[in-house]
């Protein structure tokens, strides 16, 4: 069954596709990308590398760099997986519960970045941190069979040990290949977006069922 997006999927996606449409000028591309993107060497190296540049707060690039993206393809690949998971997770769990979600996944998905890599200057940008974490959430409110124990580990947290395991080998393999086929992958920050929405998805859902 098709489900209409909600609120914030409308909002979300609206927001991206209408900063992508700016970042069109090509004037604005190199400052803007430079002032908002997320460069890990910012939170351990400080802004000395950045002279003569406007660069926005250190601690507000998490957010910022989540709504920019490095071109067409980018926006509208992660888009799409927003659209096709979104609706879903906003019958479910509500609007509000997504937008903590989404906001978990790009915190985390920054945090896991600057520790994986605590000097890098390559500029991160997109929301695939934060679908990541709704990609989770869709992952464990929506499996395919009923999670099966494993020895003591109870089926739920047995799924989500598993989706963990598999989705950190395919961003890893996808972030080696990556590079010769010109392509660069925050595998990392997929990552650690991810971990955002398997810790999430349980305890939002049990809150919002609370409320009813």
């Amino acid at each position: 069954m098709r489900v209409a997006a909600g609120p914030f999927i409308k909002a979300i996606a609206g927001i991206n596709l209408l900063v992508a449409a700016i970042m069109l000028i090509p004037a604005l591309w190199e400052p803007v990308m430079v002032a908002g993107a997320l460069f890990p060497a910012r939170f351990t190296a400080g802004d000395a590398a950045f002279q003569g540049y406007f660069v926005l707060p250190v601690w507000l690039t998490p957010v910022t760099s989540a709504f920019l993206h490095g071109g067409i393809l980018h926006v509208g690949l992660n888009m799409l997986m927003l659209l096709m998971i979104g609706p879903n997770l906003e019958r479910v769990l509500g609007w509000r519960s997504v937008a903590v979600l989404y906001g978990a996944g790009i915190i985390l998905s920054a945090v896991a970045e600057v520790i994986a890599k605590p000097s890098g200057m390559v500029p991160i940008v997109g929301a695939s941190g934060a679908i990541s974490a709704l990609i989770a959430a869709h992952a464990l409110l929506f499996p395919r069979e009923v999670p099966k124990a494993i020895g003591p580990i109870p089926g739920r947290w047995a799924h989500a040990l598993k989706l963990l395991i598999g989705w950190t080998i395919l961003n890893l393999m996808l972030g080696f290949v990556g590079p010769s086929l010109g392509v660069t992958l925050a595998v990392w920050a997929h990552v650690g977006g991810f971990v955002a929405g398997l810790l999430l998805t349980w305890p939002l859902l049990h809150w919002k069922y609370r409320q009813a």
